[in-house]
């Protein structure tokens, strides 16, 4: 072969090498374009023109800044999308809590007109019932007027009643001459009767009353002693006492009381040659004397002061006084002898606790 052979043949493929070059590269371009065009189909394209009417196709970096945008108006339109909806149902919500606030008031407004349409009934209803009582009152009884108790003063309460009568019971304490003559105290059973009004100041009491002493023996003095033997003597009295009140409570139902007067006392079980017997008149020294009694009656007096507590009608009572008893004997020689310089009186101190009822 020549050299202008090779060089034909090395002219002709470096052109055919060229021409394959151009269809591969034109090819895949073309398939490019393709798979971009079904990709972003709904992508606008810019296209402009240069002024000497050529078509210029967008660059790579031109479609990159238009894919940004529509991601960004994509996002902006997603925003605006949800905050619209988030709006809407906050709107939904506060109508529903501004219906439910308006249904709850209309129904507190009905409730409490129905409640004070039944209060105001119910009130209308007793007025009609009481004033209907009070012209039946009225008809039956024009003359009397009706009488309010709530408008009666305390001090128009009832008091209680004048007439009283009670219990009480104590000790009886001996004094002066009959404490020496060998008596010590004993029991005291008191029966109160009486009238006394707790508006008045006076009263007056008839007090009925069992005593009794222990007795024990007495001896005398002298050159020729006697020992008497003194058994319990019993003491049966009434007393009627006038009664002075000084009321300390409203009600005048509880005082601080004097009370005095007089009585009869009769002495029984003392034994005939005790003591006691020779202190009221028999003859000790003769105990066989006929003139000798076994039951004695003395008259007394008596005073002395109490406290007194009202309780509703009942009252509970402390009281102490002085008996004094007149012997009433006649001061012969024999009793001189035995019992030498003695006194008039036979004396105790009661000491009692008890109740009344009016």
């Amino acid at each position: 072969m020549t050299i202008r052979g090779l060089s034909r043949w090395a002219i002709g493929g470096s052109v055919a090498a060229a021409l394959c070059a151009t269809t591969v590269q034109a090819q895949t371009d073309t398939t490019r374009r393709d798979t971009t065009r079904a990709v972003r189909s709904t992508t606008r394209i810019p296209i402009r023109k240069e002024s000497r009417g050529e078509v210029v196709l967008p660059t790579r970096r031109t479609r990159a800044d238009s894919i940004a945008q529509a991601r960004s108006d994509s996002i902006t339109r997603a925003d605006l999308a949800r905050n619209d909806s988030i709006a809407n149902a906050e709107r939904v919500r506060l109508d529903s809590i501004n219906m439910r606030t308006r249904a709850d008031s209309i129904a507190q407004a009905a409730r409490t007109d129905s409640l004070a349409r039944i209060e105001q009934a119910r009130t209308d209803s007793i007025s009609r019932i009481e004033q209907m009582r009070n012209d039946s009152i009225a008809r039956a009884n024009p003359v009397a007027p009706p009488v309010i108790e709530q408008n009666r003063p305390m001090t128009t309460r009832k008091l209680p009643g004048a007439f009283y009568m009670g219990l009480a019971v104590g000790n009886n304490s001996p004094s002066g001459d009959l404490e020496n003559l060998g008596y010590d105290g004993g029991l005291n059973i008191s029966v109160p009767i009486g009238w006394h009004n707790p508006s008045s100041v006076f009263g007056f009491r008839l007090m009925l009353g069992y005593n009794q002493f222990n007795g024990g023996s007495f001896t005398s003095g002298g050159t020729s002693p006697v020992v008497l033997s003194n058994p319990d003597p019993k003491v049966y009295s009434g007393e009627l006492n006038l009664n002075m009140r000084f009321p300390f409570n409203a009600r005048r139902t509880s005082s601080v009381y004097l009370s005095g007067g007089g009585g009869m006392y009769m002495f029984r079980n003392f034994g005939q040659s005790s003591a006691l017997a020779g202190y009221l008149g028999n003859d000790v020294l003769e105990p066989n004397d006929e003139a000798n009694e076994s039951a004695i009656t003395k008259w007394g007096v008596n005073g002395g002061a109490g406290l007194e507590f009202g309780i509703g009608t009942s009252s509970l009572f402390l009281e102490t006084r002085l008996v004094n008893v007149f012997a009433g004997r006649d001061d012969e020689p024999n009793f001189s002898s035995v019992f030498g310089e003695r006194g008039t009186s036979v004396r105790w101190i009661p000491l009692l606790v008890g109740f009344t009822i009016r």
